[in-house]
């Protein structure tokens, strides 16, 4: 994730096409808004919107994403209990 300062106070995420910014309603709402001002994912954090747009929403966008947003993880014990 790139990012970027621009004059106006805003936080420019993303880079290229993708470069998208965050704003926060006047109800603490926060969207991810591409340059282009499509808007694209919501949510009640900063952290959340920015981590599911740059791990979800641009790379379905791009055509990379592989369908799995979490690391699988092993449910057996080892050792003697």
């Amino acid at each position: 994730m790139t990012t970027l300062s621009n004059h106006s106070d805003e936080t420019i995420y993303g880079e290229g096409d993708y470069a998208y910014t965050v704003s926060k309603s006047r109800f603490g709402l926060y969207t991810s808004i591409l340059c282009s001002g499509d808007r694209m994912v919501s949510g009640s954090t900063l952290d959340g919107v920015v981590s599911v747009t740059d791990d979800i929403h641009i790379p379905v966008l791009r055509g990379t994403f592989d369908g799995y947003t979490s690391q699988s993880r092993t449910s057996v014990v080892d050792g003697k209990l």
